[in-house]
């Protein structure tokens, strides 16, 4: 598309995804987790802070509420307890978008449920994403399909309403996980089921595109390391609560 002070530019949106330690993690992974994670926010919102702090009003009677390299372990904190209140089989995903090269939403929250597939008919997985819609929606939802490394899924689109959270985006996302095996597991077929809500135009526009990089990273820390192993992302099956990997 062009106009006739020249050619439009898209901005170029990378995004960035890692899960929550899962609340029976040991205490070492948890706390490697925190320092990485706090690390890694304070680095890209300093100078956002920095300049908050700066402009805050001096007759405002609260302080700030975040010192100069607090806000990424106050993140980092929020995350671990929302993760902590989830059930074995889901797991808390965090993200971040890049505009451009620059931070512009931080952290964006999905849920992904693993459980045994029903059968070897992947379609109830259409109901269970809403893809002829739900109760809240107030347009009819978009379907996109999704091809990864390890498996086949969709993803859907709609705004939906509320009382109490007013106007937003719904994406839910399923994907039938293929799992290879390793020495010390048979392989098995594992379906995802992903979930997140957003609130904004700017959210609403990119946010589809976002989930599906999810899908290809959870495809990708599926799968045992070429040294045997275990694979990255440990997730648990709902029947019977056992462990896989």
């Amino acid at each position: 598309m062009t106009s006739r002070s020249g050619p439009s530019v898209v901005p170029e949106v990378s995004w960035f995804w890692n899960w929550v330690p899962a609340p029976d993690s040991d205490a070492q992974t948890v706390t490697d987790w925190t320092a990485r994670v706090s690390a890694l926010l304070d680095e890209w919102a300093g100078e956002k802070v920095a300049a908050a702090r700066a402009e805050w009003p001096a007759e405002e009677p609260e302080e700030f509420p975040f010192a100069i390299g607090e806000m990424g372990q106050a993140v980092a904190r929020s995350l671990l307890e929302r993760a902590a209140g989830l059930p074995a089989y889901v797991r808390l995903f965090w993200g971040a978008a890049f505009v451009g090269g620059d931070l512009r939403w931080m952290p964006l929250l999905v849920t992904a449920e693993f459980r045994e597939p029903r059968a070897d008919d992947p379609a109830y997985l259409m109901a269970e994403v809403g893809a002829d819609g739900l109760g809240g929606d107030v347009r009819e939802p978009v379907i996109d399909y999704v091809a990864t490394d390890r498996g086949d899924g969709l993803r859907v689109f709609a705004l939906a309403s509320s009382e109490e959270e007013g106007v937003y985006g719904r994406v839910d996302a399923a994907l039938r996980l293929e799992v290879p095996a390793t020495a010390a597991a048979p392989g098995t077929d594992v379906d995802v089921l992903l979930r997140t809500r957003v609130f904004g135009m700017d959210q609403m526009a990119l946010i589809g595109f976002g989930v599906e990089a999810l899908m290809h990273l959870i495809a990708a820390d599926s799968m045992a390391a070429p040294t045997g192993d275990a694979a990255p992302l440990r997730f648990a099956a709902p029947t019977g609560g056992r462990d896989q990997s």
